[in-house]
């Protein structure tokens, strides 16, 4: 109709796509310091001096997406956000006036606007493909960890791990089949790659579908998880995180332990309780205390309100950890508790005994000693 404004020939999402493909160049437009390391451009930060906590995916299906691990957790987000940061101190709208000249776009020739949108259309379905392509790779890299790792056994050291946390095995009278121990799992890449024990876990969908493995690392002698002695430091300078997973986990979990009824987690009997701990260590101190439990870890609290759970179970009980009131974690707990209630289901929490961060004390009696 006359007088209303015209939709801009090429939108912002098709300005974005065509700034990814070309994200190498642009990185070295933006911030000639960067320093290419694996898939991904280092740099300091948005100011462009020499470092590696900015760091840029220029190749796979995160292709242009950047994060500061120096700044603040904002600090993060596509190609064309990168253009708004560095040059424009957050304004899209002149980023996307950049990008535009820098892309050599001009509105003014349908032909031409008309071939950058099926380029932009194409790079998207590109990304679509290498993001489904990787996702099978994780998952089929996952599997062949855990099935590298042995069954658990008295005097082994995921055993001894236990162990130390007060976890014996022993009086379950056998181990949780999720669980297992992979005496050499390599940890990082290149010259800071080490190689030590680990526990590795199975992750499962709601379907029985083995979709990601939970790894934790541990000492030498199994007394602990692996420290900075054995991991060193990240490139923010704190110590490696000992725990990790491989595979995309979202809504998935760790079968700690099936309780009363041998039967995957979606054929329980109705009305059955689910205990939902974070992690594996929580969920096996549960699982000791009472071994007609059924049991989960949801890995991470961020995958709480994901949490696939089967419509005829009875109550979700949370084991709970001693999060601080308005922290990131409690916040999560939170949002899945709500989710969880709006879903019909019955939520219930587990406290930890007074002054200690969850239900497995003796972590928390070790470290004061």
């Amino acid at each position: 109709m006359a007088g209303m404004p015209s939709r801009p020939l090429i939108d912002v999402k098709e300005i974005e796509a065509l700034l990814e493909q070309r994200i190498k160049s642009l990185v070295g437009e933006l911030l000639p310091n960067a320093r290419k390391e694996g898939k991904e451009m280092c740099v300091g930060s948005i100011h462009g001096e020499p470092g590696q906590s900015l760091r840029i995916h220029i190749g796979g299906a995160k292709r242009g997406w950047w994060r500061d691990f120096g700044a603040g957790e904002q600090d993060k987000g596509d190609a064309l956000k990168l253009v708004s940061a560095v040059l424009f101190g957050g304004d899209i709208k002149r980023a996307v006036a950049w990008s535009k000249g820098w892309l050599g776009l001009d509105d003014s020739d349908p032909a031409k606007i008309e071939r950058v949108k099926l380029q932009a259309k194409a790079h998207v379905e590109e990304k679509a493909r290498d993001a489904a392509a990787e996702e099978e790779r994780a998952r089929q890299g996952a599997r062949r960890r855990w099935h590298q790792g042995k069954a658990l056994v008295r005097g082994d050291l995921v055993a001894t791990y236990l162990g130390r946390r007060g976890i014996d095995l022993s009086l379950l009278g056998r181990a949780p089949g999720a669980v297992r121990y992979h005496e050499a799992l390599q940890y990082g890449f290149g010259d800071d790659a080490v190689v030590l024990p680990a526990m590795v876990s199975m992750i499962t969908n709601l379907a029985g579908e083995h979709i990601a493995t939970h790894r934790t690392w541990l000492k030498r002698d199994g007394t602990d998880k692996a420290g900075v002695d054995e991991l060193g430091l990240d490139h923010r300078g704190k110590p490696r995180d000992a725990k990790k997973v491989m595979g995309r986990y979202l809504g998935g979990h760790i079968p700690i332990w099936k309780g009363a009824q041998s039967c995957p987690l979606r054929d329980i009997a109705p009305g059955t309780d689910v205990y939902v701990s974070e992690g594996v260590e929580d969920g096996l101190t549960a699982a000791i205390a009472d071994p007609s439990l059924r049991i989960i870890a949801m890995i991470a609290l961020s995958n709480f309100v994901d949490l696939q759970l089967p419509p005829q179970m009875g109550r979700l009980i949370l084991l709970n950890q001693n999060d601080p009131i308005g922290s990131k974690a409690d916040k999560a707990k939170k949002r899945g508790i709500a989710h969880h209630r709006a879903q019909g289901r019955r939520v219930f929490l587990v406290e930890p005994p007074k002054g200690a961060k969850d239900l497995n004390v003796l972590t928390d009696m070790r470290g004061a000693a």
